[in-house]
């Protein structure tokens, strides 16, 4: 099932379970804030504190639809830790500010 914004856009009304939030982008694609499992170092505390050993973290990336780009903390882009939702929540809403790419045709 789809809808068709007013600007013309078409987007799947039922969204994957793990996406968290969705913005548009400037070409109409969304751009999707999704929960990620990973293996860490970091503590509870979160960066720069690393711990001994390895523990299993629920954080977040984002991905455009339309460029396939996919966003996470740093140079690396890692997935960003569950204490850094508000970072990337911004990161996601800046390139949607920003992306211009189309969404791909549905076949």
């Amino acid at each position: 099932m789809t809808t068709t914004a007013t600007a013309g856009t078409t987007w799947a009304t039922d969204w994957p379970t793990n996406v968290l939030t969705r913005y548009v982008n400037l070409g109409g694609a969304h751009v999707d804030l999704i929960t990620r499992r990973f293996t860490t170092r970091y503590t509870w505390q979160g960066r720069p504190y690393v711990g001994d050993e390895a523990r299993e973290v629920d954080g977040f990336v984002w991905e455009c639809r339309g460029c396939d780009t996919r966003g996470g903390y740093g140079y690396d882009r890692e997935p960003y830790l569950p204490s850094e939702r508000g970072e990337a929540t911004a990161a996601a809403n800046d390139h949607a500010s920003a992306c211009r790419a189309i969404p791909r045709p549905t076949r």
